[in-house]
């Protein structure tokens, strides 16, 4: 018997002397061992959603520096008619001012898409500010342009669910009504 191993049953016979019996300390270790597993259990638990709540922020953080690239690339192409064109037709206007303004209310959509992802951005508020957006020209015409292809292509849940209150925001604009008429700026 190692030191230590001596130690542990003296232990017990200082606090309960002589009544405690082999069996009676191997049913002790017993618990101990229970005890052990389940914490380590509660462990690897903790582990396990560790490096999920780290894949997540991995991906959030790959979409964010993607979503950086892409609204530089776009103010290169609202500040340059030259770069402008290699987006080839980017709505179906043809005035280079309402092509910017595509390109901006596009860049505006994306910024609330990812908001509205990462849970900072509420359904409400989301509601509220693609009415306003939709009360204007420029907005609606980029989603009558653009509507099919972002619906189309939203991947997750939240992009598809993010897309339908935009539409339903969208087709409530163009319902007549004084809210409807009144181009903002």
């Amino acid at each position: 018997m190692t030191g230590r191993s001596r130690v542990s049953p003296l232990a017990l016979d200082l606090f309960g002397g002589s009544a405690y019996s082999w069996a009676r300390r191997g049913d002790i270790g017993q618990t101990y061992g229970a005890a052990a597993a389940l914490l380590s259990v509660l462990a690897l638990g903790g582990v396990a959603v560790s490096l999920v709540l780290q894949a997540r922020e991995s991906k959030a953080n790959r979409e964010h520096a993607s979503r950086l690239i892409h609204t530089d690339l776009l103010k290169m192409a609202m500040d340059d008619p030259a770069y402008l064109e290699r987006w080839g037709p980017y709505s179906s206007a043809t005035d280079p001012v309402a092509q910017r303004q595509a390109m901006y209310v596009n860049l505006i959509l994306s910024y609330w898409e990812s908001r509205y992802e990462l849970g900072q951005l509420s359904e409400t508020h989301l509601r509220e500010a693609a009415a306003h957006m939709f009360r204007a020209t420029p907005g609606r015409n980029f989603w009558a342009d653009s509507r099919a292809l972002r619906t189309d292509t939203a991947e997750s849940r939240r992009a598809r669910r993010f897309h339908q209150i935009l539409d339903a925001e969208y087709l409530r604009a163009l319902t007549p009504g004084p809210s409807s008429t009144a181009d903002t700026p």
